[in-house]
């Protein structure tokens, strides 16, 4: 895997870590269960994607990237309809926001990226 993926899914663990321990602290169901869920459910379907575009590269094929795809939404859907059904819209919530783990980390990294660019760019003129 590239260097990259593996920092990507580093930092959401971490984050995922510390929603855990903040969840436990507050001692709310809707943080631990459904932001930590959602984040370990986000890394996991990260994680699939990373997979699955590791063996279309080698054997290209539609079909299986759809049912990879359609399987992840499935997933998430499930997650996210249980989570409403036994916990209530709080849980839904923090789980949705559970689910977002891995975007958030990509756009911290990209953000850190664009400011380093910027200093980079900055110190020249100077």
């Amino acid at each position: 895997m590239n260097q990259e993926i593996k920092k990507i899914l580093k930092n959401s663990m971490i984050t995922s870590i510390i929603v855990f321990i903040y969840g436990l602290v507050v001692r709310s169901p809707a943080v631990y269960l459904g932001m930590f869920g959602g984040c370990i459910i986000s890394w996991l379907g990260f994680y699939s994607i990373c997979l699955e575009a590791e063996a279309a590269v080698k054997i290209p094929s539609f079909q299986r990237t759809v049912t990879g795809y359609l399987k992840r939404y499935l997933i998430y859907g499930i997650y996210l309809g249980i989570l409403i059904k036994f916990w209530g819209i709080a849980a839904f919530l923090g789980g949705a926001l559970g689910l977002l783990n891995i975007k958030f980390n990509i756009f911290i990294m990209t953000g850190a990226l664009v400011i380093e660019k910027i200093k980079c760019r900055l110190k020249k003129f100077k």
